[in-house]
């Protein structure tokens, strides 16, 4: 079926994927210039590609395209001000231009030669239906190049496909295919648009005025407007004379206006940052929420212009109050020091005692004892350091902790005797309600013996 009054198929489509691409070579870009779009309207030049950082865009704008090295200058910007669809799209453009410009003609000559191979291997196979399953296989790789590489050469593809796509029809009814779709070029992938230009010195100044007025950054912002004034400076005579005045005077205001803010805030911190000071050494804690209060005031007064400034000098006077409130902390815990120790000393000996009971307590808990005749010794010593610990009066803040021990020892002992009577009776209840003394014994105990640890510790120097 490949004998027709027309060349080869392979010789065909050699011929069309393996034209010289001169006829639609581009320019070599000097500069990769992406472009950031943004949602009202305004376009920002990107040297390289930008990078998507949680909610911030993050790029270097070019600031002098005609020197070299380039004049960069990095910009932060919130992505929410960004077009991505647009972005993105501007993106494969000059992805597909780079592309075309370094491996897209070597990539493309290997692989026509691999596709006009496979073909011209076509007319060598006998059978009718490898030959067909061949040629399909061909052309479903060559209309998959041009969507993974950029839209590349689609004008040949398209070209190719339009001839293998009849030769495959050919092939189809020399296999008995009498249905089939007479239209087998499934639409291809639409190369990008081409990339815009490079600005122009004014477009370089327009945009670096929109990138300063996105910066929520003061010190970035006033970068920004002075690498303006710069760029107007170097201009002089290539921009228009009454355009140019018009932006160097905005410019200039804007400069003025972020300067006299510094000053007020640089002010406005100084003056916190003293009192905070001077708090930390004599003050307490509502002194600190008052000066706060000023510092929120003053800073709405302010216009709100640099929230995060204040939000950190409202951070660093909550870090002089805490300091303020740890060092209160740490002249109390000393001054109940010694009413601690003497709590201890007078525990020490019940502690031990309840210490060498939890061994039969947990026999009482498992059922597994301990002995009866074990019972009463353990019994009589707990309930002497019940008395003991009658007659000790705990400090203050520790009375929720010791009343917890008192309940943890009389539970003890109801733990023991229920045990014991279930003993003498035989009784697996009496058992069970031993156990279950027992248990709530234990960690009864373990709780209050932890808050009065926690209680009587030192404060931490955090």
């Amino acid at each position: 079926m490949l004998r027709t009054h027309r060349p080869s198929a392979a010789f065909v489509l050699a011929a069309l994927l393996l034209l010289p691409a001169a006829a639609m070579a581009q320019t070599p870009a000097s500069r990769v210039l992406f472009r950031v779009f943004l949602s009202d309207g305004r376009v920002l030049a990107s040297y390289g590609e930008w990078a998507r950082v949680e909610d911030r865009v993050i790029f270097s704008i070019p600031t002098r395209l005609t020197s070299d090295p380039v004049e960069l200058h990095l910009v932060n910007i919130p992505s929410g001000r960004v077009d991505w669809p647009r972005t993105e799209l501007y993106a494969e453009s000059v992805r597909a231009v780079a592309y075309a410009e370094t491996r897209g003609e070597a990539d493309f000559s290997r692989f026509s030669a691999e596709v006009a191979k496979a073909l011209n291997d076509v007319s060598r196979i006998a059978d009718p239906g490898v030959r067909l399953v061949t040629a399909e296989r061909a052309r479903q790789s060559l209309a998959d190049w041009p969507a993974s590489h950029y839209g590349y050469r689609i004008g040949e593809v398209r070209q190719a496909l339009d001839v293998l796509d009849e030769i495959i029809s050919q092939l189809r009814i020399a296999v008995g295919q009498t249905r089939f779709d007479l239209s087998l070029s499934a639409p291809l992938a639409v190369p990008p648009p081409p990339p815009l230009p490079p600005p122009t010195d004014a477009e370089l100044v327009e945009q670096l005025v929109a990138a300063a007025s996105l910066s929520d950054t003061p010190g970035e912002r006033v970068t920004l407007l002075q690498s303006v004034v710069r760029l107007l400076d170097r201009a002089v005579g290539l921009l228009p004379d009454e355009w140019a005045h018009r932006v160097r005077q905005s410019v200039m205001s804007d400069l003025d206006r972020d300067r006299e803010i510094e000053r007020a805030y640089a002010h406005l911190r100084q003056r916190a940052l003293d009192d905070a000071l001077k708090l930390a050494r004599k003050g307490d804690r509502r002194d600190f929420e008052r000066l706060r209060d000023r510092v929120k005031d003053e800073g709405r007064g302010l216009g709100g212009a640099r929230a995060g400034e204040v939000a950190a000098l409202l951070a660093t006077i909550d870090l002089q109050a805490n300091a303020l409130q740890a060092r209160e902390a740490r002249k109390q815990w000393e001054r109940r020091e010694h009413a601690y120790r003497r709590y201890r000393r007078a525990m020490n000996g019940s502690f031990k005692a309840f210490s060498d009971a939890t061994v039969s307590l947990d026999q009482v808990r498992t059922m597994a004892g301990p002995p009866l005749h074990t019972i009463g010794s353990t019994t009589r010593r707990l309930s002497a350091a019940a008395v003991k610990i009658g007659k000790v009066t705990p400090p203050p803040d520790l009375q929720a902790g010791h009343a917890l021990l008192r309940s943890a020892w009389e539970l003890a002992g109801n733990a023991l005797r229920l045990r014991s009577e279930s003993v003498s009776i035989n009784s697996t209840d009496l058992a069970r309600r031993a156990s279950s003394a027992a248990a709530g014994t234990v960690m009864l105990y373990h709780r209050a013996r932890a808050d009065l640890a926690t209680a009587m510790a030192p404060p931490s120097p955090r």
